[in-house]
């Protein structure tokens, strides 16, 4: 017995057995610390989004809107079988959520199993997402962060804003979609809770107060006497104003742009830094810091035959209880034209030189108004070319309307990361792959081979 046990003490002193039992010990701690790992990863869930542009985390617009939720919102997905991957999309978007926000619930619903449940949703395509909110139902336009985020504010809002566009002068108009028309700005504004109406104030003789927002799109007549004295009723009285005018167009409002502290000057901006390569359509990639472009900056938004906005008192005060804002502004490397005619824009030696204001926002008490020397930014042919022009005339009539929220709701961003080759570099990424990769090593073992031998 004793010379077994000195043979087994020998064998468990030799030197393969210390190192194999080294091997297992550490394989063993490493599966201990793996399955550590993964608890701790289960249970306390953390992502890094390490992404250009943060396409899987939710924007701090949105953290801030669920983080205010005064009462639970239930978001439902209805998805078939044949829409499994778009439900796991919304559902990790969703978990984001419902991290943020105790508030936030969700579930998801096939309307073939359960036809009773999408028929009282008034469910008609498969793919949508219904958010509710107490006796609410809203129907999400889409399954990306910003129409679901939209979802939840439109549920969510006590009250909807109508958005009158005014019309009998020729203005822009919503029922047309020729190029310089406005029809795209109504679904812009209905995707984000807003109604939208035009009002003719010689039918319509007064522009409701409550939660409105009165649009003048660039009149092509003068206002009526009566509909100057309405309009500035209802903005001293608290109303809110969005006034866009061409340079060829008359001067509208005249009398109250000079109770702020404006007046439109005509003139026609000419910008030599224009991206589109037309001195006419300057193109703003910098904005002074205001709630409204707040978040636009690098993003450019385009106009074109934009005329400039003064400021009347010399030493850039203004009249008391005004509160004044510069919006929008030309780069150093423009002037302001004032021979434009038959057509032709010639500038002079003594054209005033830039940066040229010709976007104001304006606050008197409760009165919100924003003046913008052009309209052609938000016209058919501009509103969803140019890359921010949507997202900044949705944050005017946001901030005009005091829904502050609505004015930094991500727009979504996808990048395109295809690579188009020549037919000269295909050829070459082919033949480099298909044949020199392999003779590479078939040269590196005839090489290693030689020196071997």
């Amino acid at each position: 017995m004793q010379k077994y046990f000195s043979l087994l003490t020998s064998f468990l002193r030799g030197r393969s057995v210390r190192y194999g039992a080294n091997a297992t010990a550490m394989t063993l701690l490493f599966i201990g610390v793996l399955v550590m790992v993964n608890v701790v990863a289960v249970r306390y869930p953390r992502s890094v989004d390490v992404t250009a542009t943060q396409e899987f985390t939710i924007s701090q617009q949105t953290r801030q809107i669920l983080q205010e939720l005064k009462g639970p919102v239930e978001i439902v997905g209805y998805f078939g079988s044949q829409d499994r991957t778009l439900e796991v999309d919304v559902d990790n978007l969703l978990k984001k959520y419902a991290a943020v926000s105790p508030q936030i619930s969700y579930r998801f619903i096939d309307p073939d199993r359960d036809p009773v449940a999408a028929r009282n949703d008034n469910i008609s395509a498969y793919g949508q997402v219904i958010v509710k909110y107490g006796d609410r139902k809203i129907t999400s336009i889409g399954t990306d962060e910003k129409a679901i985020t939209g979802a939840i504010l439109q549920a969510t809002q006590e009250s909807q804003i109508t958005v009158y566009f005014l019309v009998g002068h020729g203005e822009r108009t919503l029922d047309d979609f020729a190029a310089m028309a406005i029809s795209d700005v109504r679904p812009l504004l209905e995707e984000n809770n807003f109604i939208v109406e035009n009002i003719n104030l010689t039918v319509q003789p007064a522009v409701p107060l409550e939660n409105s927002v009165l649009v003048i799109a660039d009149p092509q007549q003068e206002l009526t006497a009566d509909e100057n004295r309405l309009i500035g009723e209802y903005f001293q009285n608290g109303g809110r104003l969005i006034v866009l005018s061409d340079p060829m167009s008359p001067s509208p409002l005249n009398d109250l742009m000079t109770s702020w502290g404006l007046a439109w000057q005509k003139n026609m901006i000419v910008d030599q830094q224009s991206q589109l390569g037309n001195p006419l359509a300057p193109a703003v990639l910098e904005y002074p810091f205001n709630d409204i472009t707040r978040d636009l900056t690098g993003q450019a938004s385009v106009f074109n035959s934009v005329r400039s906005i003064k400021e009347l008192r010399q030493d850039g005060s203004v009249p008391e209880g005004v509160d004044l804002r510069v919006l929008l502004q030309s780069s150093n490397d423009s002037s302001a034209a004032t021979d434009f005619t038959n057509g032709q824009v010639t500038t002079q030696a003594n054209d005033e030189i830039g940066p040229l204001i010709f976007g104001y926002a304006v606050t008197v008490g409760k009165g919100r108004a924003v003046v913008i020397g052009d309209a052609d930014f938000i016209n058919n042919s501009y509103l969803k070319v140019a890359q921010a022009n949507s997202a900044l005339f949705r944050n005017i009539v946001a901030w005009a309307a005091a829904q502050d929220a609505l004015i930094s709701l991500p727009e979504p961003e996808f990048v395109n990361r295809q690579v188009f080759l020549t037919d000269s570099q295909g050829t070459l990424i082919f033949y480099s792959s298909a044949f020199g990769l392999p003779l590479i090593f078939i040269i590196t073992g005839i090489v290693v081979w030689w020196r071997r031998r």
